[in-house]
């Protein structure tokens, strides 16, 4: 667990926390955002957010009619909890016994934790988290010694897949678009003798009536094709020489979809016509195929890369059953991937995105037809999440996927969203095939002191002893942010004794269940103790700017791609209030213009002495006000929201069969009902990746590409280090065409800056 700062901030009570902002205006300026002298004074802070409306970019903000309106905002502060998963790669204490549940919150007894034993009577453990005095079955000694311990819930099956520490025989399937969009060519600089070009040329010249294509000096015309070809070449390579037991395998999809396997059969498995159209039959051909095992890539390399070369173009795209094919093909094994290279819009059987995008159909058809086609790859989504596969999707730059909808594959299964030129290709693909997944399934549940609570990100409103997420697959790095805040001091002593004023350190516990690469099942426990602090200077010269920043980035991209629930009314203010937490103007002012202040402290030469501190202003400033341009022109127009306002029809449509198909269940699952007032804990919502159907008009696949890469930022990215004044040194940033932050780059920086620091020292 990381914090946004040493302490936790302790704050008298949330009457403190909370004054009126009547000053602001609902049309807010841009070039203000780090006016920070002004703002940081006026910065509101209640437990309620109210809906802003805002105007686009450059709309002539100086003749704009300002309305002034009161507006109570929470201020904000350093009390963030960050959870990184790449502890799941390193063997924890693996305890023996059972954990031990307090029966009232659910924490588990740790080392934290004392036994009380009295001769002739039952054990008693007083839970660190709440009131509650358990009877317990154990002794001092049976505890956990450390902070971290894991517990055992069922080994692992035996059964194929990628284990930490034996052999990866997973599997790599590159699913590659060769529709015929995928013949347009780019010239690029330097020349490229593939071994098909001659071929590819004389075709290419009869489609542009017999003109041979140019090729000047040291300049090549290569196709799309060519393009994905080399990078899979390349790739291929790669992983015969770093991991030669993985299985790769080939499928390719136009108005067919034609499998290869792993290039040594005799004819490949070709998938046409009505067969498109149905689940069964593709799930039917699939299991067929599950009978043919893939060889290493060791041993198949040479029959695949001449499999990949003799591709040709033309025809429709069939993404949707390519996907589902490919997916039943590589779920046997947990850990294996799924690379989709396309390059145009999904029109093809299954999964069809042609009349969501078509102008001249009736726009309640084309929300129905959005709607439908955002729930088929939602479930493709959820059947990779449970059988630990990742998806990831490279689209090319220049083209349009509708990369809203097909891109929640990725970001629900821990893998890449990016639109690459087209000799970047090969690079996206080392990337994607680097990361790989540690674990699956992953649910994580965090506990905080009673004296405390934990935000519920869905409702300001909301006070949460504990909070469950259902992450799915993670890599090592994923995270997940939370918000926590101070209870009544007052309430706190009238209803359970407690005197927060008395209580120096506050407990932490994260709670992991997960299934390991290898199969097995287990529990992960994480205990920690924070000190506390009344002063909120103290709080914030101790700040890790990082997690703050991390939180703020990644919470605000997720709340922009959410939306209302189906059932509820648009023009409900109380429902925009709750949906609008983070993604409005006013909150991005806000938690920018705080951020400047925490840079401004740290910059002073009485702070200036933290090396845990790594803050990278520059990177910060630039995804801040990127972010915050999508933000501002991303507010939907009246007329926009009724025309989204279309419910699609479900009842006995092919989307209702294929969703019982690939969930295996047989009723869909109802939708949410509003959490209990006394509940204490938020219900997990039946997704957390992806798009709203309501949101996906609002967004362009190159904004969605941004939104994707910043509601999974690393907070390596942010933590690197960085020039200490602005302008002393360029900083070469993120690579905006992935939806993964460089990570040779941060690692370059990280063992400078470590470096630095030890020549200081010495």
């Amino acid at each position: 667990m990381y914090f946004g700062s040493k302490y936790v901030y302790k704050y008298e009570h949330s009457s403190d926390e909370s004054i009126s902002d009547d000053e602001e205006a609902d049309t807010i300026n841009n070039d203000n955002l780090f006016s920070v002298a002004e703002s940081s004074n006026r910065e509101a802070a209640s437990e309620r957010g109210l809906a802003v409306p805002s105007v686009a970019a450059g709309a002539g903000a100086a003749s704009s009619t300002v309305h002034k309106r009161k507006k109570r905002l929470r201020k904000a502060d350093t009390n963030v909890l960050n959870v990184k998963f790449d502890r799941l790669l390193q063997p924890g204490e693996m305890h023996a016994g059972d954990p031990v549940y307090c029966v009232d919150c659910g924490a588990i007894a740790s080392h934290l934790s004392k036994i009380q034993t009295e001769e002739d009577q039952e054990s008693k453990w007083q839970c660190e988290f709440c009131p509650k005095l358990n009877t317990v079955d154990i002794e001092q000694t049976d505890l956990p010694k450390n902070e971290d311990a894991t517990y055992l819930i069922s080994p692992a099956p035996v059964v194929h897949g990628s284990d930490m520490t034996g052999v990866d025989d997973s599997i790599v399937i590159f699913l590659i678009d060769i529709s015929g969009s995928m013949s347009s060519t780019t010239l690029v600089q330097g020349t490229f003798n593939l071994p098909n070009a001659l071929r590819q040329q004389e075709r290419a010249a009869a489609n542009f009536e017999g003109a041979r294509m140019i090729r000047q000096r040291n300049q090549t015309y290569v196709s799309r094709l060519q393009g994905v070809q080399m990078a899979v070449d390349a790739n291929l390579d790669k992983l015969v020489k770093e991991t030669p037991t993985r299985r790769a395998a080939l499928l390719t999809f136009n108005h067919e979809i034609t499998y290869y396997g792993d290039g040594t059969r005799d004819e490949p498995l070709v998938i046409r016509g009505d067969k498109l159209n149905s689940a069964d039959d593709l799930i039917r051909e699939a299991e067929r195929e599950l009978n043919k095992e893939l060889k290493p890539i060791s041993q198949t390399k040479t029959n695949l890369t001449e499999r990949v070369y003799d591709l040709e173009e033309g025809g429709q795209t069939a993404l949707g059953p390519a996907v589902m094919f490919a997916l039943n093909i590589v779920s046997q094994r947990q850990g294996s991937k799924i690379v989709i290279c396309t390059d145009g819009l999904a029109n093809r059987g299954l999964g069809s995105l042609e009349t969501a995008q078509d102008e001249k159909v009736d726009e309640a058809l084309k929300m129905e037809a959005l709607a439908q086609g955002n729930r088929f790859y939602a479930e493709l989504t959820e059947r990779a999440r449970e059988k630990g596969v990742s998806i990831s999707v490279i689209t090319i730059a220049g083209t349009a996927c509708l990369l809203p909808v097909i891109g929640q594959m990725a970001d629900g299964t821990s893998g890449n969203v990016t639109i690459v030129d087209l000799l970047k290709i090969r690079d996206e693909f080392a990337l994607i095939l680097e990361q790989k997944v540690i674990a699956s399934n992953v649910e994580a549940t965090v506990f905080v002191h009673r004296g405390l609570y934990i935000r519920d990100p869905d409702d300001p409103d909301g006070k949460l002893d504990k909070i469950k997420r259902d992450i799915g697959n993670v890599t090592k790095q994923t995270e997940v942010s939370f918000e926590f805040g101070i209870r009544n001091k007052q309430e706190l002593k009238e209803k359970y004794n407690i005197d927060l004023d008395q209580i120096k350190q506050l407990p932490f516990q994260v709670q992991v269940v997960y299934t390991a690469a290898d199969g097995s099942k287990a529990l992960r426990v994480l205990t920690q103790l924070k000190e506390t602090t009344e002063n909120r200077e103290i709080a914030e010269v101790n700040a890790y700017r990082g997690v703050i920043a991390d939180n703020h980035i990644r919470s605000t991209a997720a709340q922009m791609m959410l939306s209302f629930d189906d059932d509820e009314d648009e023009d409900d203010n109380e429902a925009a209030r709750v949906s609008s937490k983070w993604s409005k103007p006013i909150m991005q002012k806000q938690r920018m213009a705080y951020m400047e202040n925490l840079n401004v402290k740290k910059r002073t030469d009485k702070y200036n002495n933290d090396d845990d501190d790594r803050f990278n202003e520059k990177r910060w400033k630039k995804t801040s006000h990127e972010l915050n341009s999508h933000v501002i022109s991303s507010v939907p127009s009246k007329s926009s929201v009724s025309k989204s306002s279309t419910k699609p029809k479900e009842g006995t449509s092919l989307f209702g069969r294929l969703s019982r198909i690939v969930s295996g269940s047989t009723n869909e699952t109802p939708s949410e009902e509003a959490a209990s007032a006394s509940s204490t804990i938020a219900t997990p919502p039946k997704r957390s990746y992806g798009f709203a159907t309501k949101k996906l008009a609002l967004y362009s696949d190159k904004t969605s590409e941004d939104l994707y890469k910043y509601k999974n930022l690393s907070s390596s990215y942010m933590r690197s280090s960085s020039p200490t004044r602005e302008g002393e040194d360029s900083d070469e940033e993120s690579n905006t065409g992935s939806s993964t932050i460089n990570k040779k780059d941060d690692d370059k920086e990280k063992s400078e800056s470590s470096k630095k620091r030890h020549q200081s020292k010495k």
